[in-house]
């Protein structure tokens, strides 16, 4: 049986069976070896990806957008710290699976849908089947965009007093509702969800046009070991981008990829390193 087939297995089962034994068993074969074996690794894989390809720009260059050369400026995001987000296409090898298939499935996704029944997005090939139960297991929070690492989103077409009353609702019950709701957008329907799950320990995050999701990966395939941990998506439910952070937010460093511990998140943009954030792209 493929692996695939194994990710649609009960969760129970996967509960009950070793991820090592549970590769072997259903796969035929032993699990592989970790495609990213770090969060420095993974950054270190994408930067190799960034695009252009082949162009001679370096990451002493990530945080000064108006000193990029203009073919580097066409296929990066300028963002409100001063820093820029490289941009990686979806089809590059360097992604893991279950990255791709949420990216490549958000990317496809069409935000000015207003028929019900078309809130959950696309299913595509990959190791999930992406049902309703798997958008309401990994999307998670709003983005606060607090340190300005993403681009402003403009969100004032979207009407909270066009939400449906979600008063109480877990998220896969929210979700559900949202896709029953007519005559509202989808950008709306997921702005909605953002404002219903915008409390988080006590606090409010602000509403940016931005909302999480977990990096999904189907351990049997040790794609990446600090996913759940620290691999987040980002999508920009207003102009239908996709990003991402492997590591929990945290800008990298210049010198070797690493991920900066500065407090708060609060590497300066003139020091020594870069956005947390890479955008996938088709």
């Amino acid at each position: 049986m493929s692996k695939r087939h194994a990710a649609l297995f009960p969760r129970a089962l996967h509960a009950l069976i070793p991820a090592a034994a549970l590769a072997i068993s259903l796969s035929g074969h032993a699990a592989a070896a970790d495609k990213w074996t770090s969060p420095q690794d993974a950054i270190g894989q994408l930067w190799s990806a960034r695009m252009p390809l082949g162009a001679s720009w370096t990451p002493q260059q990530c945080s000064n957008y108006n000193a990029l050369p203009a073919n580097v400026q066409a296929v990066v995001r300028n963002t409100g710290s001063g820093l820029v987000v490289p941009q990686v296409k979806q089809d590059r090898a360097v992604l893991t699976n279950g990255l791709r298939q949420m990216a490549s499935s958000l990317l496809q996704y069409q935000l000015a849908t207003v028929a019900a029944g078309q809130f959950y997005p696309p299913q595509v090939d990959g190791p999930f089947l992406m049902n309703a139960a798997y958008w309401a297991e990994y999307a998670r929070s709003p983005h606060g965009n607090e340190r300005n690492h993403l681009p402003t989103v403009n969100i004032a077409g979207l009407n909270l007093n066009q939400c449906p009353n979600l008063d109480n609702l877990g998220r896969q019950a929210t979700m559900d509702l949202l896709n029953r709701t007519a005559g509202i957008s989808n950008s709306l329907r997921w702005h909605c969800y953002a404002n219903r799950f915008r409390t988080v320990g006590g606090a409010q995050i602000p509403l940016t046009g931005y909302v999480e999701l977990t990096q999904a990966e189907y351990a049997g395939d040790n794609q990446y070991a600090y996913a759940a941990a620290d691999g987040r998506v980002v999508y920009d439910y207003v102009n239908g981008r996709v990003y991402y952070t492997a590591a929990h937010y945290k800008q990298w460093k210049k010198s070797d990829f690493a991920p900066d511990q500065t407090g708060g998140y609060g590497c300066a943009p003139a020091g020594s390193c870069c956005d947390p954030f890479f955008e996938i792209i088709r």
